[in-house]
Protein backbone atom coordinates (compact mmCIF):
# COMPACT_ATOMS: atom_id res chain seq x y z
CA UNK A 1 0.00 0.00 0.00
CA UNK A 2 3.01 2.61 0.72
CA UNK A 3 4.13 1.70 -2.54
CA UNK A 4 0.66 2.75 -4.43
CA UNK A 5 0.44 6.01 -2.08
CA UNK A 6 3.89 7.21 -3.01
CA UNK A 7 3.48 6.30 -6.74
CA UNK A 8 -0.16 7.17 -7.21
CA UNK A 9 0.38 10.89 -8.11
CA UNK A 10 3.68 9.61 -10.87
CA UNK A 11 1.27 9.58 -14.06
CA UNK A 12 0.09 13.42 -13.51
CA UNK A 13 3.35 14.57 -13.38
CA UNK A 14 2.80 16.21 -17.18
CA UNK A 15 -0.66 17.15 -16.49
CA UNK A 16 -1.07 21.20 -16.46
CA UNK A 17 -4.06 19.92 -14.00
CA UNK A 18 -6.20 16.97 -13.21
CA UNK A 19 -9.22 16.76 -11.30
CA UNK A 20 -10.41 14.36 -8.55
CA UNK A 21 -12.52 12.43 -11.03
CA UNK A 22 -9.45 11.72 -13.35
CA UNK A 23 -7.99 10.44 -9.72
CA UNK A 24 -11.30 8.23 -9.29
CA UNK A 25 -10.94 6.67 -12.66
CA UNK A 26 -6.97 5.99 -11.91
CA UNK A 27 -7.63 4.73 -8.54
CA UNK A 28 -10.11 2.37 -9.51
CA UNK A 29 -7.54 0.59 -12.21
CA UNK A 30 -5.42 -0.18 -8.86
CA UNK A 31 -9.08 -1.39 -6.45
CA UNK A 32 -8.24 2.01 -4.40
CA UNK A 33 -11.12 2.72 -1.95
CA UNK A 34 -12.45 5.93 -2.11
CA UNK A 35 -11.56 6.75 1.41
CA UNK A 36 -8.00 5.49 0.37
CA UNK A 37 -8.22 8.24 -2.65
CA UNK A 38 -9.30 10.46 -0.20
CA UNK A 39 -5.87 9.86 2.25
CA UNK A 40 -3.55 9.90 -0.74
CA UNK A 41 -4.84 13.50 -1.67
CA UNK A 42 -4.63 14.68 1.72
CA UNK A 43 -1.40 13.73 2.54
CA UNK A 44 0.16 14.71 -0.90
CA UNK A 45 -1.20 18.14 0.07
CA UNK A 46 0.04 18.16 3.37
CA UNK A 47 3.35 17.40 2.25
CA UNK A 48 3.42 19.13 -1.18
CA UNK A 49 3.57 16.65 -3.67
CA UNK A 50 0.48 18.22 -5.02
CA UNK A 51 -1.09 21.70 -5.31
CA UNK A 52 -5.18 22.55 -4.65
CA UNK A 53 -5.95 25.13 -7.40
CA UNK A 54 -9.78 24.87 -6.66
CA UNK A 55 -12.06 22.32 -4.91
CA UNK A 56 -11.24 18.98 -6.85
CA UNK A 57 -8.47 20.74 -8.95
CA UNK A 58 -4.92 19.93 -8.50
CA UNK A 59 -1.61 20.22 -10.13
CA UNK A 60 1.47 18.19 -9.33
CA UNK A 61 4.45 20.13 -7.65
CA UNK A 62 6.62 18.95 -10.43
CA UNK A 63 4.64 20.09 -12.87
CA UNK A 64 4.49 23.21 -11.47
CA UNK A 65 7.80 24.15 -10.43
CA UNK A 66 8.64 24.00 -14.32
CA UNK A 67 6.13 26.30 -15.59
CA UNK A 68 5.63 28.53 -12.74
CA UNK A 69 7.10 31.26 -14.74
CA UNK A 70 4.95 30.79 -17.93
CA UNK A 71 2.48 33.53 -18.27
CA UNK A 72 0.96 31.25 -20.93
CA UNK A 73 0.46 28.38 -18.22
CA UNK A 74 -0.66 30.76 -15.44
CA UNK A 75 -3.30 32.71 -17.47
CA UNK A 76 -4.37 29.18 -19.03
CA UNK A 77 -5.58 27.87 -15.35
CA UNK A 78 -7.37 31.33 -15.26
CA UNK A 79 -9.27 29.75 -18.14
CA UNK A 80 -10.19 26.44 -16.78
CA UNK A 81 -11.46 27.08 -13.13
CA UNK A 82 -14.18 29.02 -14.36
CA UNK A 83 -15.40 28.88 -17.59
CA UNK A 84 -16.68 30.74 -19.47
CA UNK A 85 -14.07 33.62 -18.63
CA UNK A 86 -11.18 35.25 -20.78
CA UNK A 87 -8.12 37.55 -18.88
CA UNK A 88 -8.89 40.97 -18.31
CA UNK A 89 -8.83 44.13 -16.56
CA UNK A 90 -5.69 44.98 -14.51
CA UNK A 91 -4.25 41.57 -15.34
CA UNK A 92 -4.42 42.07 -19.38
CA UNK A 93 -3.09 45.84 -19.43
CA UNK A 94 0.36 44.89 -17.06
CA UNK A 95 -0.02 41.93 -20.44
CA UNK A 96 0.20 44.39 -23.17
CA UNK A 97 2.05 47.54 -21.07
CA UNK A 98 -0.44 49.85 -20.50
CA UNK A 99 -0.69 49.83 -16.82
CA UNK A 100 1.56 52.40 -15.54
CA UNK A 101 3.00 50.47 -12.58
CA UNK A 102 3.66 46.83 -11.62
CA UNK A 103 0.41 45.18 -9.87
CA UNK A 104 0.28 42.40 -7.02
CA UNK A 105 -0.12 39.21 -8.43
CA UNK A 106 -3.87 38.49 -8.64
CA UNK A 107 -4.59 37.27 -12.21
CA UNK A 108 -8.24 38.89 -12.70
CA UNK A 109 -10.63 37.63 -15.45
CA UNK A 110 -14.42 38.55 -16.50
CA UNK A 111 -16.89 36.11 -16.57
CA UNK A 112 -20.60 35.38 -17.98
CA UNK A 113 -20.90 33.59 -14.02
CA UNK A 114 -21.34 35.45 -10.85
CA UNK A 115 -18.10 36.71 -9.05
CA UNK A 116 -15.46 34.26 -8.06
CA UNK A 117 -12.24 34.26 -6.49
CA UNK A 118 -10.15 30.83 -5.79
CA UNK A 119 -6.84 31.13 -3.63
CA UNK A 120 -4.61 28.64 -3.32
CA UNK A 121 -0.60 28.49 -3.22
CA UNK A 122 -0.25 29.78 -7.08
CA UNK A 123 -1.93 32.99 -6.23
CA UNK A 124 -5.23 34.72 -6.60
CA UNK A 125 -7.76 34.11 -9.23
CA UNK A 126 -10.48 36.60 -9.42
CA UNK A 127 -13.53 37.01 -11.67
CA UNK A 128 -15.72 39.26 -12.62
CA UNK A 129 -19.25 39.31 -13.39
CA UNK A 130 -20.44 41.12 -16.91
CA UNK A 131 -23.57 40.92 -19.18
CA UNK A 132 -23.27 38.56 -21.71
CA UNK A 133 -23.71 41.43 -24.81
CA UNK A 134 -20.21 42.71 -22.88
CA UNK A 135 -18.41 39.11 -22.62
CA UNK A 136 -16.80 39.66 -26.19
CA UNK A 137 -13.70 41.49 -27.35
CA UNK A 138 -11.24 38.68 -26.42
CA UNK A 139 -8.73 36.35 -28.37
CA UNK A 140 -7.12 33.03 -27.92
CA UNK A 141 -3.67 33.15 -27.61
CA UNK A 142 -1.80 29.83 -28.66
CA UNK A 143 1.63 28.67 -27.30
CA UNK A 144 2.65 26.02 -24.91
CA UNK A 145 -0.35 26.88 -23.32
CA UNK A 146 -3.35 28.24 -24.77
CA UNK A 147 -5.15 30.74 -23.31
CA UNK A 148 -8.23 33.51 -24.30
CA UNK A 149 -7.13 37.14 -23.25
CA UNK A 150 -9.15 40.64 -23.39
CA UNK A 151 -7.99 43.12 -26.66
CA UNK A 152 -6.22 45.87 -25.38
CA UNK A 153 -9.33 48.01 -26.03
CA UNK A 154 -11.85 45.45 -24.45
CA UNK A 155 -9.15 45.39 -21.79
CA UNK A 156 -9.61 49.19 -20.76
CA UNK A 157 -13.02 48.65 -20.93
CA UNK A 158 -13.78 45.82 -19.72
CA UNK A 159 -11.36 48.39 -16.00
CA UNK A 160 -13.51 51.62 -16.73
CA UNK A 161 -16.21 49.56 -16.45
CA UNK A 162 -15.63 48.21 -13.18
CA UNK A 163 -14.00 51.48 -11.67
CA UNK A 164 -16.30 54.05 -12.85
CA UNK A 165 -18.83 52.24 -11.36
CA UNK A 166 -20.59 50.91 -14.43
CA UNK A 167 -19.67 54.17 -16.69
CA UNK A 168 -21.44 56.56 -14.19
CA UNK A 169 -19.08 59.39 -14.89
CA UNK A 170 -17.26 60.65 -18.30
CA UNK A 171 -13.63 58.92 -18.96
CA UNK A 172 -10.87 61.96 -19.34
CA UNK A 173 -7.28 61.62 -19.26
CA UNK A 174 -7.09 62.95 -15.08
CA UNK A 175 -9.31 59.67 -14.35
CA UNK A 176 -7.28 57.61 -17.21
CA UNK A 177 -4.26 58.54 -14.68
CA UNK A 178 -5.63 58.14 -11.96
CA UNK A 179 -6.25 54.44 -12.71
CA UNK A 180 -2.64 54.34 -13.64
CA UNK A 181 -3.40 53.77 -17.40
CA UNK A 182 -1.73 54.36 -20.01
CA UNK A 183 -3.40 55.12 -23.17
CA UNK A 184 0.01 56.28 -25.05
CA UNK A 185 0.94 52.47 -25.26
CA UNK A 186 -2.35 51.95 -27.08
CA UNK A 187 -2.33 51.84 -30.69
CA UNK A 188 -4.19 54.35 -32.55
CA UNK A 189 -6.73 51.59 -33.98
CA UNK A 190 -7.61 50.71 -30.01
CA UNK A 191 -8.30 53.64 -29.32
CA UNK A 192 -10.80 53.83 -31.47
CA UNK A 193 -11.87 50.61 -30.93
CA UNK A 194 -12.16 51.84 -27.29
CA UNK A 195 -14.06 55.24 -28.04
CA UNK A 196 -16.78 53.00 -30.07
CA UNK A 197 -17.71 50.50 -27.51
CA UNK A 198 -17.96 52.84 -24.90
CA UNK A 199 -20.17 55.49 -27.63
CA UNK A 200 -22.11 52.12 -28.41
CA UNK A 201 -22.84 50.67 -24.85
CA UNK A 202 -23.21 53.81 -22.74
CA UNK A 203 -24.18 57.65 -22.68
CA UNK A 204 -20.95 58.85 -21.13
CA UNK A 205 -18.02 60.59 -23.13
CA UNK A 206 -14.54 59.75 -23.80
CA UNK A 207 -12.10 62.59 -23.75
CA UNK A 208 -8.74 61.06 -24.46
Amino acid sequence: MQFKRDTFFSPFTEFPFFTKELLRESAKKFSIHESTLNSYIYKALKDGRIIGLKRNYYVTRIFYDKHKTDTGYLFSLANILLKPSYISMETALQYYGIFAEAVNYTITSVTLKLPREFKNRIGIYSYRNISGKLFTGFKNIKGDFNFVIALPHKAVFDYLYYYTNRFTKNVHSDLLEELRIDTSALPEEEKKALKNLIKNFTSIKILI
